[in-house]
């Protein structure tokens, strides 16, 4: 789910600054009194441009491969860079991203802003350590085949975007792995990585002026003219296998029910929040955790979830059983999603339900690291970046009619996917 940091528009009180460099690279900046700093690359690039199925995987794997050398380090020296002082470097990929960030005590700034820019401006993918990074990986595809309450989400994404540019999954297959190579790898990297679609983003006790002029400094990536492949001469084969088709558990029956629903910055985004963590949200009084593991004991886990891409989203609902259950719970998970169309909310349980989410929202702002992250996802996917008070309105603005409509609209029987582990 999207949190939205707390950012104050007042002129007077302004605690965040945007601009845009003539590369097109956008910079933001949210100053905090912490002496903890946050600093990192999100780029527009993810699961969803790879272009060929034998490069499914590729945008995971180059998230790799940019931490194992750039034209001034090697890969010792970018992990000692910023480790040395205390500090940290992390990276993750989603369906539509991938982030580069560093953690670091505020004296460090410059050491993590100038690491960041060299990872993404000068990756030299070299095939030495391309080829044990293959390893690493497949061993990373096996561990997750290991984890049925994971491995259950790649299946129902599969079959709620089959046929898509999000039917596949982010890791690949060890096939795919296996045949990526120094070219392939650094010409994803060109066509990809390219200014105009980078938000660069840093949270702490650092100046505005401070990180503009380090970007200015570090950051020497030009618009790219792209020349060369376009991606689908990548070798190929009719007996690639790039997707999970079966989930196997020896113990509980692992089981996802959902739907497609809205993309981000959608105008029932608000009242669709607000539905699911009534539905099966993190709280333990959710009408989910109460009929399923508190009235009755039949699950250890159950929650429902949001995914918002930017043409799209899914709403599903996840729980782990005895496989004995399995059909007593989905009846139930059904049940709860009907009484939703069915039975608007008094006013009394919506002005709990808005004050519940609001708490949370609230609370989660203390995660400075999530913060951060928060500032570049609301640019890249928003153009704005929206204050605690601003999504604070638009719950308090949803009424109980509004929630029966988006689940009528979005949680109809005949709309809903299954997704079971074999046991």
């Amino acid at each position: 789910m999207l949190i939205f940091a707390p950012l104050k528009r007042e002129l007077d009180m302004l605690e965040y600054n945007t601009t845009t460099l003539d590369c097109g690279l956008r910079i933001v900046h949210r100053h905090n009194d912490s002496n903890v700093g946050y600093c990192g690359v999100m780029v527009d690039c993810g699961t969803r441009h790879e272009q060929h199925p034998a490069d499914y995987g590729m945008a995971h794997f180059t998230e790799h491969i940019l931490f194992k050398g750039t034209s001034h380090r090697d890969a010792w020296h970018i992990n000692q860079r910023i480790e040395s002082v205390g500090g940290e470097l992390n990276a993750f990929t989603t369906k539509e991203d991938t982030t580069f960030y560093a953690t670091f005590l505020a004296r460090d700034f410059a050491r993590a802003c100038e690491l960041v820019c060299d990872l993404i401006c000068h990756p030299t993918a070299p095939q030495h350590e391309l080829e044990k990074e293959q390893e690493v990986v497949v061993e990373e595809i096996e561990s997750y085949r290991d984890n049925p309450a994971e491995l259950i989400y790649d299946v129902f994404e599969n079959r709620l975007y089959a046929g898509t540019p999000l039917g596949h999954n982010i890791l690949g297959s060890e096939e795919t792995v296996r045949r990526f190579n120094h070219d392939r790898c650094l010409d994803f990297i060109h066509r990809n990585y390219t200014p105009d679609r980078m938000i660069f983003f840093s949270y702490g006790p650092m100046s505005w002026q401070q990180v503009v002029r380090q970007v200015e400094r570090y950051f020497d990536l030009q618009p790219t003219v792209l020349t060369g492949t376009d991606g689908t001469s990548a070798p190929t084969s009719d007996t690639i296998t790039t997707e999970p088709t079966e989930v196997e558990s020896q113990h509980q029956s692992h089981c996802i029910l959902g739907a497609r629903t809205y993309p981000i910055g959608h105008p029932d985004a608000a009242a669709l929040a607000l539905l699911n963590n009534v539905l099966g949200g993190p709280g333990m009084n959710s009408r989910l955790s109460q009929q399923l593991r508190e009235k009755r004991g039949l699950v250890y886990t159950v929650e429902s979830s949001l995914t918002n891409y930017t043409d799209g989203g899914y709403m599903s609902i996840y729980f782990g059983c005895d496989p004995a259950d399995t059909e007593r719970c989905m009846r139930l998970c059904r049940r709860e999603l009907q009484r939703l169309i069915d039975s608007p909310l008094t006013p009394r349980q919506l002005r709990a339900a808005q004050q519940q989410y609001k708490g949370q929202l609230g609370i989660g702002t203390a995660n400075l690291e999530n913060n951060a992250l928060t500032l570049a996802k609301s640019l890249l996917r928003l153009g704005r970046i929206d204050s605690l008070d601003q999504v604070s309105a638009r719950i308090d603005a949803v009424t109980s009619d509004q929630i029966c409509r988006v689940a009528h609209e979005l949680f109809a029987d005949s709309r809903l996917v299954e997704v079971r582990s074999r046991n």
